[in-house]
């Protein structure tokens, strides 16, 4: 009996070498291919195409900066509603980030609602007292509202 088992083991021994091997392999293309995604996002400054920055977002999906770009990405292809799903995942990390309220600020008062773009400028110029930017969003929502 201790012959057979031992039989069984010589013979299997090659079969789970390469298991673990192939295991090994597969894991380590994965590692690559998020590797290269991760040095793309961190090489100094952020990709310009969505589809990179979906990817930097993937990797980092707290990466309020990558959000911002990413919903810029997505206004230049003319895709308002993921731009705006994008700057709302933004604010909602970091709802202090004056300019994200300002770029949805723009996007809202692009599609016509006044009320919601003033509101966003108004929460920018709440975190960043005086900025141009969020003045003229304010200025802008609210010559439209009154007429």
């Amino acid at each position: 009996m201790a012959v057979t088992a031992r039989r069984a083991v010589a013979s299997a021994w090659p079969i789970l070498l390469l298991a673990l091997f192939l295991g090994t392999f597969r894991r380590s293309a994965e590692h690559t291919s998020d590797d290269a995604a991760s040095a793309v996002c961190d090489a100094g400054g952020l990709p310009h195409d969505a589809a990179s920055l979906e990817r930097c977002v993937a990797l980092d999906p707290g990466d309020v900066g990558a959000l911002n770009a990413l919903g810029a990405a997505y206004e230049t292809a003319g895709r308002e509603d993921r731009a705006e799903d994008a700057y709302r995942r933004a604010l909602a990390i970091d709802p202090r980030d004056g300019d994200v309220h300002v770029r949805l600020g723009r996007l809202l008062l692009a599609r016509g609602d006044r009320a919601a773009a003033k509101t966003e400028g108004e929460a920018a110029l709440h975190w960043q007292p005086g900025a141009r930017a969020a003045t003229a969003l304010v200025a802008a929502a609210a010559a439209g509202m009154s007429r």
